[in-house]
């Protein structure tokens, strides 16, 4: 009976344990697999970005962006001068208009224009180049996994490993106390096999008396042996179950030490890598001032963490007390569960033991009284035989019982001190724990603290975002700083409220219409000095003209008076016959040439003729010296008029220059205003009313400057004119030529008139021509018909039949060419 009991505990022990190993195994292995995988994805990403390689990129950037933000401020102190210069350069020739100064006011304006053009472009290059950077740093470590998520996964992890630890350990505690209980019943069985021997060897003697007993006893000690090697062979394999158990948890021992050596490594490199992170990020937030709001939101995320983190390490710290002394209340209640059963147990196998005392006695007696009796060799077995067979029976299944409640007792005594052993390794870890959450208190108090001294020292949000409000109206402008010290400093520097910006942008807007509306009327007086230059100039060239006139009727003049001399005697001859004239005065030539001539005396009256000859000669080199004076006065004064006309075309090519120029500023400020009128819309109601008042001024024109703005910056447009001109490109010679001259001929009115009106003449001469060609050759053909000679006046032919046939003849025939010629 005590075999039928231990053999399936024993068999039914050796299978559960097996089951547990393997189980266990398999899900450590799934769980080890599942759990390291996140961990390594984010290794890999992390090894993948190569922070180290990244440093010196990132280092070179940030230096740029500190050169070429302190050349900005170079600058801008250098615009803020220029731009000082420029206005006092305006004030100058608004003082005293003289072209030296206007020369020094155009050259000083297209360096101030040309420094504030190249400072815009090194702010763009900048934002450019910041931009890009953040671009690449962005793309490079968004992939990567957040390392603080995979350090709170490899803490479960450890933690997870740790349960996974005690369990193992509490199992194989399990197991060994198993592997105890199993011993004791092997020593019990071994005893029980002595005895039994023992007794099998006393019964021989008896073996006359009663054959069937010792039949019996020989049975069962076959069955017992049989259950002894079968309880040496199961043992044997929980020997073999213990060293396989050894071997588990020497090398459960070494993976976890070597997985927590790769952890702790993990640990540092990821401990490291967010250490050069932050001290990278702590280094351009103290570099650049637009981190100094971001540096503020992450303190901030970082306090809101770090106290979250506190309460709940607050929170646990409190569950694990109140489940600290829950476990301990439920193990002492276990405990004292145990302990009633321990005595009840005890009293039950001291009844027991009671019962085996005397049943004992019994025995006892019963066999002396059976040993004492003569004569129970020699006859069979009576009824004796039978109780005493029966007395046996029930001693060994007491005894059996009996063992079995012992090793429930001992079990149970046993499982007492493996429950005890696991509440103090339970109370030392939560201690353990304690201690821990303690200390992580502590230093989180301590980070706590200072990162409240690092936001009381930190800007206030106000601050930040006014600093903000700043950067990005001043991002927006471009740094195109406007000098207001009539009214304020330097915008860029002033760190007023959003009112005074407000008013920045205002004066700034201002300033843009007022220099706007300067240009234009610059503009309308350079057109109107234009006007009048060729107004001069138109004067002049009629001057010129006249002059060239007066000159040539002068020399025909000059030449009359030389040719004179050579007419004198015939003259004369006919004063003598015809009486003396009267001699030409000098002055009327003289008024003639120049008006404001001081006139000279009239010569006396002579009625010789050698006084009039002396008087003529005299007269003749007076007018030829007044002549020439008057030819080198018209020559010197024509060199005077071609010098100022040579003035005024350079004046004027440098005006159109300006022209061209200051079109060409209007529209790059129109397009400023345009971009401020789109800020200004949403952003300050005072500036957009100024904007109105602004657009109903009807003094500002703007609407040739839109038009240019809209042309330039049209790309349909652009599109159009570029596939124009490579079609125009792409033409052969021939239809280059009739294109251009298609074009010249139709893109003028006066040119398409004339092109009509030609081709209509053209049109009717062919036509005319026509008409006179046929009806001349029509003439031609009758004339020349000798049948037809009466009509012109010829000899009519005789009135003969063959005469009258020709006749007939000839009529039809000048049908039929009349009717094909009108085909």
């Amino acid at each position: 009976m005590l075999a039928d009991v231990l053999l399936p505990r024993g068999g039914v022990m050796r299978g559960v344990c097996d089951d547990w190993f393997v189980r266990h195994n398999s899900n450590a292995m799934a769980a080890t697999t599942s759990d390291l995988t996140p961990l390594q994805s984010a290794l890999t990403a992390w090894q993948a970005l190569n922070l180290p390689s990244l440093r010196p990129s990132l280092s070179s950037t940030a230096t740029t962006l500190l050169e070429s933000k302190e050349r900005s401020l170079k600058a801008r102190k250098i615009l803020g001068e220029s731009t000082k210069s420029l206005k006092r350069a305006v004030k100058t020739v608004e003082g005293d208009n003289s072209p030296q100064n206007v020369e020094a006011l155009a050259t000083e304006c297209k360096a101030t224009v040309k420094a504030y053009q190249e400072e815009i472009d090194s702010l763009t290059r900048r934002c450019k180049l910041a931009e890009n950077s953040f671009v690449q740093l962005y793309t490079s470590i968004y992939e990567c996994r957040d390392p603080a998520s995979a350090l709170v996964e490899a803490l479960e992890i450890i933690s997870a490993r740790d349960g996974q630890v005690e369990h193992l350990l509490s199992g194989m505690e399990e197991l060994n106390a198993e592997l105890e209980t199993l011993a004791a019943e092997k020593d019990q069985l071994k005893e029980e096999l002595k005895e039994v021997k023992e007794k099998g060897g006393g019964g021989a003697t008896n073996m006359a008396e009663g054959g069937a007993l010792t039949l019996a006893e020989r049975e069962e000690l076959i069955r017992l042996r049989g259950e002894v090697a079968e309880y040496e062979v199961e043992f044997r394999g929980l020997k073999n179950q213990d060293i396989t158990i050894r071997k588990l948890e020497s090398k459960i021992a070494e993976l976890e030490e070597k997985k927590e050596e790769e952890i702790q490594k993990e640990l540092k490199k990821a401990q490291e890598e967010l250490a050069e992170s932050e001290g990278r990020r702590a280094t351009e937030a103290l570099e650049r001032e637009a981190a100094t709001a971001r540096k503020l939101q992450s303190v901030e995320l970082q306090l809101r963490a770090e106290r979250a983190g506190r309460e709940a390490a607050g929170t646990q710290l409190l569950k694990a007390e109140d489940g600290l002394g829950e476990r301990e209340a439920a193990w002492e209640a276990q405990r004292q569960i145990l302990i009633g059963d321990a005595e009840r147990l005890r009293e039950e196998l001291a009844d027991v033991c009671r019962e085996r005392d005397g049943l004992r006695l019994k025995v006892e007696l019963f066999e002396s009284k059976s040993g004492g009796s003569p004569g129970i060799g020699s006859g069979p077995p009576s009824s004796g035989g039978v109780k005493f067979s029966e007395f046996m029976s029930e001693r060994r299944a007491y005894e059996a019982e009996i063992s079995e409640l012992s090793l429930t007792c001992n079990a149970l005594r046993e499982e007492l001190r493996v429950k005890e052993e696991a509440a103090a390794n339970d109370r030392r870890a939560l201690r353990t724990t304690i201690e821990s959450l303690e200390r992580d208190r502590s230093s989180l108090a301590n980070q706590v603290s200072s990162l409240e001294i690092r936001v009381a020292n930190a800007p206030s949000q106000d601050v930040v975002d006014q600093m903000r409000h700043e950067l990005r109206i001043l991002k927006r402008l471009e740094y195109n700083a406007v000098d207001l010290d009539q009214d304020r400093g330097d915008p860029e520097m002033t760190p007023g409220n959003d009112d005074d910006l407000e008013s920045v942008l205002v004066s700034k807007l201002r300033k843009c219409e007022a220099d706007l509306v300067r240009e234009r009327r610059e503009k309308a007086e350079g057109v109107k000095d234009r006007e009048e230059l060729r107004q001069q100039l138109a004067k002049v060239q009629q001057s010129y003209e006249d002059a060239e006139q007066l000159i040539a009727s002068l020399e025909n003049d000059l030449q009359l008076a030389v040719a004179t001399p050579r007419s004198t005697p015939s003259i004369s001859r006919a004063s003598s016959e015809y009486g003396a004239t009267k001699a030409p005065n000098p002055n009327t030539l003289l008024n003639i040439l120049d008006p404001n001539a001081v006139p000279l005396p009239n010569p006396p009256d002579s009625n010789t003729n050698s006084s009039a000859a002396s008087e003529k000669a005299s007269d003749d080199h007076s007018v030829a010296t007044i002549v020439m004076a008057q030819r080198d006065r018209l020559r010197a004064r024509c060199d005077a008029l071609e010098a100022e006309r040579d003035s005024f075309k350079r004046e004027l090519q440098v005006q159109v220059q300006t022209s061209e120029s200051l079109k060409t500023d209007n529209t790059k400020l129109y397009e400023k205003v345009r971009y401020l009128q789109t800020f200004n819309s949403g952003s300050s109601q005072g500036g957009s009313a100024y904007m109105r008042g602004a657009r109903n001024d009807r003094d500002l024109d703007l609407e040739a400057l839109e038009q240019r703005y809209e042309a330039s910056v049209d790309p349909f447009r652009q599109f159009s004119r570029a596939e124009r001109l490579r079609k125009f490109n792409e033409m052969s010679p021939m239809e280059r030529i009739v294109f251009i001259g298609s074009k010249t001929m139709l893109a003028n009115k006066q040119m398409r008139t004339v092109l009509f009106f030609y081709i209509l003449v053209l049109h009717l001469l062919v036509f005319g021509t026509t008409y006179h060609w046929s009806h001349s050759s029509n003439c031609d053909y009758l004339h020349n018909r000798a049948d037809l000679a009466h009509f012109h006046g010829g000899v009519p032919l005789p009135e003969t039949p063959n005469g009258v046939a020709v006749a007939n003849a000839a009529a039809a025939a000048f049908e039929n060419g009349s009717a094909s010629r009108s085909t």
